[in-house]
C-alpha cells in the first residue's frame, strides 16, 4: 500500500511544474489556424505530462519503479509532432515512452491514451470501450467524450484552454487523482 505521506511528496513535486505549464499556456494564440493547432498541442502535450505526474496508477500496473509508462495517441501530424516531444520524459523514476495507436500499437498496452478532435467518434467509443475498467488514464478534447467514459476532456473557453474531469470515470478506471489537479479542473459527471 502506498503511504499517505509518498502520494504528497509525489504529488508536491510536480506541483510546481503544472502550476507553471497552467500559467505559460492558458490563452492560445489566435494567428493563423495551422500555427495555432501546433501551439496548441505542445500545450496539450505538455498538460498531458503534468496530468500523469498527478495522476496514480494501482500498485499492481507496474512491477518495478522503473517501468516505464506508455502514452499512446491517436491524431494527425501535428499530434504526432507535438507528443513526439515529450517521448522519454520522466515521471519521478519512470519515462513516459509514446506511441502512435494507428501505427498499430495494442491499445490494452497503454497506460495513457490521448484522443484527438479528429479521431472518428465510433473509433473514439471503441477504444474507450475497450479500456472501461482498466487503469488507463483516458484523455480527449470533443463534447462528447466525457459523456463516452474519458475521464479528462480538454476545452475552449473565451480563447483559454481549460480541461475537466470525470471523476466517476476516473475511479471506475482505477485511478487515484491529486486534488490540487481537481481544484484546478472543472469537475463533471458524465452520466449527464
Amino acid at each position: 500500500m502506498i503511504s499517505q505521506r509518498k502520494i504528497a511528496v509525489h504529488w508536491m513535486k510536480n506541483l510546481a511544474a503544472l502550476l507553471v505549464a497552467l500559467s505559460m499556456f492558458m490563452v492560445l494564440p489566435s494567428e493563423r489556424a495551422m500555427a495555432r493547432e501546433v501551439d496548441e498541442y505542445a500545450v496539450k502535450a505538455a498538460f498531458v505530462l503534468n496530468f500523469v505526474r498527478f495522476t496514480l496508477w494501482p500498485e499492481n500496473q507496474f512491477t518495478k519503479d522503473t517501468d516505464s509508462y506508455r502514452l499512446c495517441f491517436m491524431g494527425n501530424t501535428n499530434v504526432a509532432k507535438e507528443f513526439a516531444a515529450i517521448n522519454g520524459k520522466k515521471n519521478g523514476e519512470r519515462n513516459i515512452y509514446v506511441h502512435d495507436l494507428s501505427s498499430g500499437v495494442e491499445w490494452n498496452k497503454c497506460d495513457i491514451i490521448f484522443i484527438s478532435r479528429d479521431t472518428d467518434p465510433l473509433v473514439s467509443k471503441q477504444i474507450i470501450a475497450k479500456v472501461k475498467g482498466m487503469p488507463v488514464l483516458i484523455i480527449g478534447e470533443t463534447r462528447e467524450f466525457i459523456k463516452q467514459g474519458g475521464v479528462i476532456n480538454f476545452f475552449s473557453k473565451g480563447n483559454r484552454l481549460h480541461f475537466e474531469i470525470n471523476t466517476r470515470a476516473a475511479e471506475n478506471q482505477g485511478l487515484k487523482l491529486s486534488s490540487r489537479l481537481l481544484k484546478l479542473a472543472v469537475i463533471v459527471d458524465g452520466s449527464q
